[in-house]
């Protein structure tokens, strides 16, 4: 190869990677473990399958909980045809650290800054609002930390269409 065809071919490698990490930066956070409200029953399973997770399905309560590296993750769906996932809640095994601290992380992989914060040191609530109806909220206590993301319209439907045996 001479000069030329080497340059060209190391701007072409330039711009990709240029290319790449500025449309990585436009792409804000919306998942929880890969996990979305509003991504249907099945995709939640498939999520599941491919990161090799222990998963059982709970259609009395509705839920479809996983047992995960960092917690167990509970996914919450709509009783109707495509059982879209209105909340995912994530109880972590091991949540070193303040509130503050998670938060700050939080807010770090989020790109957002908490919309609200309740409570003070141990018990704190903090809350995200992520775009397209999407809330993410971190509840940590002395017990437990529950982090969760959620569709307002789609957990009001699931809230509406509780089963018989549930009213």
């Amino acid at each position: 190869m001479n000069r030329i065809q080497i340059g060209v071919i190391a701007t072409a490698i330039f711009l990709g990677v240029l290319i790449f990490g500025l449309t990585r930066q436009s792409y804000d956070k919306h998942d929880l473990l890969g996990v979305i409200p509003g991504m249907t029953h099945k995709q939640a399973e498939s999520v599941g399958k491919a990161r090799k997770w222990g998963c059982q399905d709970q259609p009395a309560t509705r839920e479809f909980v996983c047992a995960t590296g960092r917690g167990r993750l509970s996914m919450e769906y709509l009783p109707d045809g495509d059982q879209k996932v209105a909340r995912a809640t994530l109880r972590l095994s091991d949540a070193k650290g303040s509130a503050q601290s998670l938060a700050d992380d939080i807010s770090e992989q989020y790109r957002k800054k908490p919309v609200s914060v309740e409570g003070q040191e141990p018990a704190m609530t903090f809350t995200w609002d992520l775009d397209d109806g999407l809330k993410l909220q971190m509840r940590k206590s002395a017990e437990a930390t529950d982090i969760s993301i959620s569709s307002d319209d789609l957990q009001k439907r699931r809230d509406n269409e509780k089963p018989d045996n549930a009213k």
